[in-house]
């Protein structure tokens, strides 16, 4: 059986039901998470507040979830709407196996929560206006597990694994990039992985990687995303070298631009631009991806340089650990000269501190190769201006290589 918690959630009383995070939780889930709870339209799985709060618009919506009470300890919870107000309240479980929030109880969740519905007693002794009305259900970007079938490993993410996935809608099957999450998982990396796809949610772009949803029900947690066959931007350039034309080399460049320009517009700090983190699509078009460390505030400050890609940052990120759009704008630079230089690592031949005094201290800049068109090196040297007022929109990038295109494409015919 599911232990119990000796110490109930702020507001609540008794004991609540919970499950533990580990490699056997699956298992916990099949106790305390009970197939009448996991076939509910109303039942969210692992979903923090902020995805939830959003969710509920009038008095009285409702939804259930699971929700860590302290450190690997995971909990039900009702959410609700009350007196304007978002509300939380613990389901609690007692020595006879019975569910209950105060003193009613009953010998399943579905029943304790249908009780609570049709005889309209508060969930709560100390908020009269605790009734439950409208259940809230999952929205289309909460999926269930069984819905994906995991086919092949294709790498590793900073949370978890990555694979190449069937998911299943109806009678309709179609190939997905999968993310998983590791089976034992923080707080804080959940909470991380929850915000990456939040952020993925809002975006809809053609060079931009497509969310279909997160499947939160049990472990491991998975986000799921439009398959990118032509892998890494970087991948491609390393395995094609010396064979990928200028020509082709200008439109990754474009294209990242334009998913870039569209991200800016949507305040996004991606924070993490470089070519391992653009994906191609079938007929390689690329599409920016992995939003594990973006934000959507207009400037972030981190206070660590842990893990960060120090020769994509930019001197202010280097100095101040501040990052901007602006800042995104010096790595895209940095991008477009991994791409004309058929994916070599930056500043070659030196160490992370020895490019960080080069950038910082010298003022140093990295040249574009010879066979680079003009414009298109102009474009750079802006992105790595010191001030970052000075750097180009990402409006203005796309445009003027844009322009660059149509002059390439005129001059060939």
């Amino acid at each position: 059986m599911p232990q119990l918690l000796s110490k109930p959630l702020p507001g609540t009383t008794g004991k609540g039901l919970e499950s533990n995070i580990n490699k056997n939780e699956h298992t916990e889930d099949t106790i305390s998470i009970t197939d009448d709870v996991r076939a509910a339209d109303y039942y969210h799985g692992l979903v923090p507040r902020t995805d939830v709060e959003p969710l509920l618009k009038k008095e009285g919506d409702f939804l259930l979830r699971k929700t860590e009470h302290t450190p690997g300890i995971i909990v039900l919870a009702i959410s609700m709407r009350v007196n304007s107000n978002i509300k939380h309240y613990m389901i609690n479980q007692g020595p006879n196996g019975t569910f209950y929030l105060e003193g009613h109880h009953e010998n399943s969740i579905s029943e304790l929560i249908n009780w609570h519905r049709t005889t309209k007693v508060p969930l709560s002794s100390n908020a009269a206006n605790a009734i439950l009305k409208r259940p809230v259900e999952r929205p289309a970007w909460l999926l269930n597990h069984d819905s994906i079938t995991l086919v092949k490993k294709l790498g590793e993410g900073a949370f978890g694994e990555v694979f190449l996935a069937e998911f299943s809608t109806g009678e309709e099957k179609q190939e997905v990039a999968v993310k998983t999450m590791r089976n034992e998982p923080t707080r804080e990396a959940r909470l991380k992985f929850m915000k990456e796809a939040r952020l993925m949610r809002k975006y809809n772009h053609r060079h931009v990687v497509k969310i279909l949803g997160v499947a939160v029900h049990e472990n491991p947690l998975m986000l799921v995303m439009e398959v990118c066959p032509g892998g890494s931007l970087l991948s491609y350039l390393r395995k094609n070298k010396g064979k990928t034309g200028a020509a082709q080399k200008l439109r990754f460049s474009t294209e990242a631009a334009d998913g870039l320009w569209y991200l800016e517009k949507q305040c996004c700090i991606h924070r993490d631009i470089a070519a391992r983190n653009c994906l191609l699509s079938a007929k390689t078009e690329v599409k920016i991806a992995d939003f594990g460390m973006s934000d959507d505030k207009k400037i972030v400050h981190d206070d660590t340089l842990d893990k960060v890609p120090v020769k994509w940052l930019s001197p202010e990120t280097l100095q101040g650990k501040v990052y901007s759009l602006k800042t995104d704008i010096w790595s895209y630079g940095v991008l477009v000269w991994e791409v004309y230089m058929d994916g070599a690592e930056p500043y070659p031949g030196l160490s992370n501190i020895q490019t960080r005094a080069k950038v910082v201290v010298q003022n140093y800049r990295m040249e574009m190769p010879k066979e680079c068109p003009t414009a298109v090196a102009k474009v750079v040297y802006a992105c790595w201006d010191k001030d970052p007022k000075n750097r180009p929109e990402m409006g203005k990038i796309f445009r003027i290589l844009k322009e660059v295109n149509m002059r390439t494409i005129q001059s060939v015919r």
